[in-house]
């Protein structure tokens, strides 16, 4: 079964609007998971930012996805999540810096019109969900669900 883009924003949308509870269970979330919701806030955080380089998030975004996992493993995830979408060409990185934009590819995918504005304005609404407050798990699988659905698009220009 495929599902639309619109029903992923819908739903992403959704899930935003619901108040989190406070003791919400820990994110027992693996590498791979993980990967998919930094894959989808890096892009938000570069695509408010475009054309101006950019570091890939900050300290509140990182931790946010690394909850529950020990520092080795969380900085294993997070330079091989830089590493991969550079490799990948998701993005270019400043001569010299550690700043990086997005490659034309990915702005023509995050350039995607939805019933909610682009595809980059809604997962910028999902990048100050997760610097406001703690994602709910719905939350973080709507990113994931995302990144997905990123990737595929990706693959398929």
């Amino acid at each position: 079964m495929t599902i639309e883009l619109d029903q992923l924003v819908t739903s992403c949308l959704a899930q935003l609007e619901i108040t989190a509870e406070p003791d919400q269970p820990e994110n027992t979330a693996g590498m791979r998971e993980r990967f998919f919701e930094f894959l989808v806030l890096i892009l938000a955080n570069l695509y408010g930012k475009t054309p101006i380089a950019s570091p890939l998030f900050d300290r509140t975004t990182m931790l946010r996805v690394t909850m529950g996992m020990d520092d080795g493993e969380a900085g294993k995830l997070t330079g091989r999540t830089e590493d991969w979408m550079r490799i990948e060409g998701l993005l270019r990185q400043q001569d010299g810096q550690k700043a990086y934009f997005l490659t034309r590819p990915v702005l023509a995918v995050l350039s995607t019109l939805t019933s909610a504005g682009t595809l980059g304005e809604v997962i910028e609404k999902l990048l100050k969900h997760y610097a406001s407050a703690p994602p709910s798990p719905a939350v973080r699988n709507s990113a994931r669900l995302l990144g997905s659905y990123i990737l595929t698009r990706l693959a398929r220009s």
